[in-house]
């Protein structure tokens, strides 16, 4: 090989040799270049990230936001920070609702003061009312701190349950917790109530319980000298048993006395007992029991029994008092219609001594019922029959006469076609129209006077009897313009007493005669109904007139 194409050779691979080595020197500063810039994107974004967590959040602000409403004005103080709220003001903040018809908000120490509205001469029209949690509280002034959720009120009012406490001033210490200050309980409504345990101090814990120190009852704004270290009010919602507070009686016949004291208990979900009773200084005395039940969409009613000892100032000037002893039942029972389509029940039973209503005291309206009435009754409809059931009561208090109609059953079956065919083919038959049906009836009564009142009294007057009809009817077929239906009704009667009358000749008068047993008498009736129809058409009115014909019917 000559020493040129040597030389040539080894020029063409240096050559070769340079390029690949800038080529690849190229490619990692490319590669270099790729990996810092992707390193530059994830520290802008860190720095991002960062910056969105580190925004400042004052330590005074609200954790809810707060709406204002008026129906006159809202005024923004700003150099003092506050809000004046003119007529019908509202305050909103989460579970919380303030009204009143002044308000005044405080930004600056997140104090909200609410005051009542007076007239000219200072009497109050309407007051304050914070709604918070279910709890309503009506005061004269309330202070209340947004941020804080404590509170100050005046002269409050506010119900737990069945129960209203009333305080001079009451102290919101969190959420659950208050304290009163000369504080009263009550289940009165009333801003005055008629009876309550007062205190001077007491603690509430929501919907849960009051307790109290030294606490006395009053009646009527005046003090008992009965003093209690402590109370204790279980405070519950919804239905709970507990005791039931009495009320205040007086009278110049009975005397001092002590109303509807008792125990009302809870059993389960469907039933209840409530117990109570009156006492009186002269000895009379009354004891109620009353369970009640309830299923929904099924049924409801509830029962009432009483007895009373009636001990009042005598008339007679040899006696000092007149005893009386007496008792009343009274049972309502309705069913739901939903609950047993075609079957129902009822029950509305008040019955009792007749002299009863007479001494109820303290009701004008029952002293002046003389008469008590009760019935029961149960009815079932099915497919082509009808039966009912039913016993009824009435009983008079001036006479002492009693009534009971026990049982009073009917039954009637529809009218069915024996000779009818199940299946139609054609035009029926003359006697395939033969109908019968069936109506029967059963009543017993027993009358009495409650003071002659025995078993051997009660069956010398039992009556019963009961009476059936059949009836049977058939359409003829027409008979031209003629419509003939014979009919055919027979009827049974059963007794349980005949009279047999007879002339005396010797006294000139009627003797009657009563026999007990079984008695019966029949009885057969027919009938022929006839009717038809004329039909006519009077078209004659001429081609201008409106009317164009008059048709008439006439049914002899």
């Amino acid at each position: 090989m000559s020493d040129a194409r040597k030389n040539s050779l080894k020029y063409s691979s240096a050559l070769i040799l340079c390029v690949l080595f800038f080529h690849l020197t190229v490619r990692s500063q490319d590669s270099l270049l790729k990996k810092t810039d992707t390193s530059k994107v994830k520290a802008d974004t860190s720095v991002h990230k960062t910056d969105t967590l580190n925004v400042n959040i004052s330590k005074d602000s609200l954790d809810s936001p707060i709406s204002y409403s008026a129906s006159d004005s809202i005024v923004f103080v700003i150099p003092d920070k506050k809000i004046l709220l003119y007529s019908k003001g509202d305050i909103k903040q989460k579970d919380a609702e303030l009204t009143a018809d002044s308000l005044t908000v405080d930004q600056g120490t997140n104090l909200v003061t609410a005051v009542s509205q007076r007239d000219s001469a200072g009497r109050i029209i309407s007051r304050p009312k914070m709604v918070q949690a279910g709890t309503t509280t009506e005061s004269d002034v309330i202070k209340y701190n947004t941020k804080t959720q404590k509170g100050l009120t005046q002269h409050s009012i506010t119900q737990q349950g069945e129960i209203y406490i009333q305080g001079e001033k009451i102290k919101k210490v969190n959420q659950s917790d208050f304290y009163a200050y000369r504080g009263q309980f009550t289940t009165c409504n009333l801003d005055t109530p008629h009876f309550a345990f007062v205190t001077k101090k007491m603690k509430l814990v929501n919907k849960k319980l009051a307790v109290s120190g030294p606490i006395h009852p009053e009646f009527e704004g005046v003090p008992i000298p009965i003093y209690i270290p402590f109370g204790i009010f279980p405070i519950s919602q919804g239905r709970h048993s507990g005791f039931l507070p009495p009320t205040l009686a007086t009278g110049e016949q009975y005397g001092l006395g002590i109303q509807g004291i008792g125990y009302y208990k809870v059993l389960n979900d469907n039933f209840d007992v409530t117990a109570r009773a009156d006492v009186y200084s002269y000895g009379g005395w009354a004891t109620y029991f009353e369970p009640s039940y309830r299923v929904r969409y099924k049924y409801n009613g509830g029962l009432r029994f009483t007895m009373q000892r009636t001990r009042i100032l005598s008339a007679d000037a040899h006696e000092d008092y007149t005893d009386t002893k007496t008792f009343n039942i009274s049972w309502r029972h309705t069913v739901d219609s939903k609950a047993r389509p075609g079957t129902n029940f009822s029950a509305n039973v008040n019955a009792g001594s007749t002299k009863f209503n007479r001494y109820v005291l303290n009701n004008p309206l029952a002293n002046y019922n003389n008469q008590l009435n009760s019935s029961v009754a149960y009815s079932k409809t099915w497919s082509g029959y009808n039966l009912t059931v039913s016993a009824n009561h009435s009983q008079n208090n001036n006479t002492g006469l009693v009534s009971v109609n026990l049982p009073t059953v009917g039954f009637t079956a529809n009218t069915i076609y024996p000779l009818q065919k199940k299946d139609y083919a054609g035009t029926p038959k003359w006697y395939e129209k033969l109908g019968i049906g069936l109506n029967s009836n059963f009543s017993n009564q027993i009358n009495f006077y409650d003071s002659l009142f025995s078993f051997k009294r009660l069956l010398d007057t039992l009556q019963w009897g009961a009476q059936h009809t059949i009836p049977i009817q058939l359409s003829l077929p027409a008979l031209g313009p003629l419509q003939i239906a014979p009919g055919i009704s027979y009827g049974e009667r059963w007794f349980s007493r005949s009279i047999h009358r007879e002339w005396n000749d010797s006294k000139n008068k009627v003797d009657s005669t009563f026999s007990k047993g079984f008695f019966q008498s029949r009885d057969v009736s027919f009938s022929l109904s006839l009717s038809t129809a004329l039909f006519g058409k009077y078209d004659k009115f001429g081609k201008n007139s409106k009317l164009v014909a008059i048709r008439h019917v006439v049914r002899p």
